[in-house]
């Protein structure tokens, strides 16, 4: 089956709005009209999609180009405005022989069930089915056309937008039907007001021929056809009715880390679709507030002083969790989606129930000290134990970033998850000024190495600092640059004793807390950036590098690895001096091979793409009692 979506209309009714833009490329919470289509064509099933282009087609056609999430497109040119069947007919060699999903690109359909409408339709062999929708406000269903049909849903009368209502019964333009119907298209007569051949009539004539043709309840939220502004307002409405109130849970939004950044992101972009979305954390700081578009930072009552790296003490852990399962108890009501992100949030919500979403960053380090005693390894078993029960029994959805972490998640965990690669902001910090950055620290002349990071043990600097001692040698201009707020003071304090103790004084260099537009100066500046990252934390920091279009070494053990080494986006490794040194050698190959990964983070990790993921994990995770 292909998909043919008609985007040829001018849209003079919308005005200004699409004086110098085709009407379905008017973005709806920060999606074009016609990208809503092109996701019921994926959701179909169809192997190829076929676009109907006229005024300003051009713009479709840069937006998308060759494929949709995989899927071919192809563009057909119609020259002249003459409606719907005319559009057809332009695109009926294209169809060939195959059935046909059509869709007009201005119209918006919440929560389709297109599935579930083409499941019938192959099932039963149906010749045609058309989307409809139960309409309340019946005044609108003289807007498209209606259907009278027996009792089984079979179509025996439609109506072209009806001046008298006879039923709740509103059709739309997403329409099933078999190959043989295009033989209709010449038996299609010209309505009389409109001087073109229609949608309606041309399924008319195949039903008078004694077609099985039914409809189908397609969305229980509403149908859209954007042709005026109201409409527009409309759709708006209708989009954000579909969406679900998420409460995001986390430790803190005061020290913006890795998953403090990613929560922000999630937040605005969850914003930016119409989705309402709360935090609840311990503490909050200016800087975050501003970055939120229209997202409130819930905090409960507590005397907890969380500090990196985290909680101090068991008896703080449990503090935290009842102080949130209070603080839980008393605001459920008002989400229908619960999205938690590091541990120990995920114990914070059991034994009630709720839908609920897991970002598991990583998965929370429970196991025995391998030189504890027999005291401390019963009570990790039975800490262990009690997540994976907990987990089991509240939380829906597990989401990982990477394939190392969900393998992880589902040995520990025994329940699938999916992958839902973080996004990069890669627009920001593909724009770095390499010149500020080697002004204010001093660089020219060095063969910069950057590892961009919080100071702590999990980020591994000392590991960064050993790889400087091997390759001083061999490349005597080298510089280390440790980027990031110091976390853990003792851990500074261990790699400035190693660092002193091997005369490295004039090879590494702390740049303190930076903002992230100094950083993206960084990462432009720098030949390499080295994350000997560990198992826990630091996905963000080597792809926000490669948006520089520099190269990364990293570590075999770090989450973002598997990725890296998938794509050959970057060096996975665990011989860090080698690497390095075949970077030093061989630049210019490595630094082909991150321009090249460069423009794949930009196509594939955006936090758009993360965000419509997350979107469909919580619509899930509700089920289909709701949507």
């Amino acid at each position: 089956m292909k998909a043919l979506i008609l985007a040829g209309g001018r849209g003079k009714r919308l005005d200004d709005w699409t004086e110098n833009k085709n009407k379905s490329m008017i973005k709806l919470f920060e999606k074009p009209i016609i990208e809503y289509n092109l996701e019921h064509a994926i959701e179909a099933g169809v192997k190829e999609i076929i676009i109907v282009i006229g005024y300003k087609g051009e713009e479709i056609k840069r937006a998308f180009g060759k494929e949709y999430k995989g899927i071919p497109i192809k563009y057909i040119l119609q020259k002249e405005q003459r409606g719907v069947i005319h559009a057809i007919e332009c695109a009926r060699h294209t169809i060939g022989d195959s059935d046909f999903l059509l869709m007009l690109a201005d119209e918006i359909v919440p929560e389709s069930k297109i599935k579930e409408m083409a499941k019938k339709f192959r099932k039963e062999n149906l010749f045609a089915i058309c989307g409809i929708i139960n309409e309340k406000q019946t005044a609108s269903i003289g807007k498209t056309y209606s259907a009278m049909v027996n009792e089984k849903n079979r179509v025996f009368r439609l109506i072209e937008k009806p001046k008298v209502v006879i039923n709740k019964i509103k059709g739309t333009g997403h329409c099933i039907l078999k190959n043989d119907m295009l033989n209709y298209l010449e038996r299609t007569p010209i309505n009389a007001n409109r001087g073109e051949r229609e949608l309606v009539d041309w399924i008319q004539v195949a039903v008078d021929d004694g077609k099985e043709v039914y409809v189908y309840p397609i969305s229980r939220i509403g149908y859209v056809n954007v042709n005026t502004k109201e409409d527009y307002d409309l759709a708006k409405e209708l989009l954000r009715k579909s969406n679900p109130k998420v409460l995001i849970v986390h430790t803190q939004m005061k020290f913006l880390g890795g998953a403090e950044l990613l929560i922000v992101e999630l937040c605005n972009w969850l914003t930016k679709n119409g989705v309402k979305n709360d935090i609840l954390a311990l503490s909050k700081s200016k800087e975050v507030e501003n970055s939120l578009i229209d997202t409130e930072i819930i905090i409960p009552k507590h005397n907890i002083n969380l500090q990196p790296p985290g909680f101090k003490n068991t008896g703080e852990v449990i503090q935290f969790i009842k102080i949130y399962r209070k603080k839980l108890k008393k605001i459920l009501k008002n989400y229908d989606v619960i999205n938690f992100h590091n541990f120990p949030v995920t114990w914070t919500l059991f034994p009630r129930k709720k839908p609920c979403v897991w970002m598991l960053n990583e998965p929370p380090n429970l196991w025995s000290k391998p030189n504890a005693g027999l005291l401390l390894k019963t009570l990790n078993k039975t800490r262990n134990w009690l997540d994976k029960f907990i987990i089991k029994k509240s939380v829906d959805i597990i989401c990982t970033a990477d394939e190392f972490n969900k393998t992880r998640a589902e040995k520990r965990y025994k329940k699938s998850s999916r992958i839902i690669y973080y996004g990069v902001n890669h627009d920001f910090f593909s724009k770095g000024k390499a010149e500020r950055a080697i002004k204010k620290f001093n660089l020219k002349n060095n063969f910069v190495v950057l590892q961009s990071g919080m100071i702590i043990d999990t980020k591994n600097q000392l590991e960064s600092v050993k790889t400087i001692k091997k390759v001083k040698e061999s490349i005597p201009n080298v510089l280390l640059l440790l980027a990031g707020k110091v976390a853990d003071e003792k851990y500074k304090k261990i790699i400035e004793d190693y660092i002193k103790e091997n005369n490295l004084e004039k090879n590494v260099l702390f740049t303190g807390n930076l903002s992230r537009e100094e950083l993206r100066d960084l990462y432009k500046a720098s030949d390499v950036g080295l994350f000997p990252v560990g198992k826990q934390g630091g996905w963000l920091a080597p792809f926000e590098m490669l948006c520089s279009g520099n190269p990364v070494i990293v570590s075999e053990e770090m989450g973002a690895a598997s990725l890296i080494k998938n794509f050959n986006l970057g060096v996975v490794t665990k011989d860090y001096a080698s690497s390095l040194l075949e970077v030093h050698k061989n630049k210019k190959d490595y630094v082909k091979q991150a321009k090249e990964a460069s423009l794949f983070i930009k196509k594939n990790l955006s936090w758009k793409i993360f965000t419509d993921k997350m979107i469909k994990a919580y619509k899930d995770a509700l089920g289909k009692e709701k949507y």
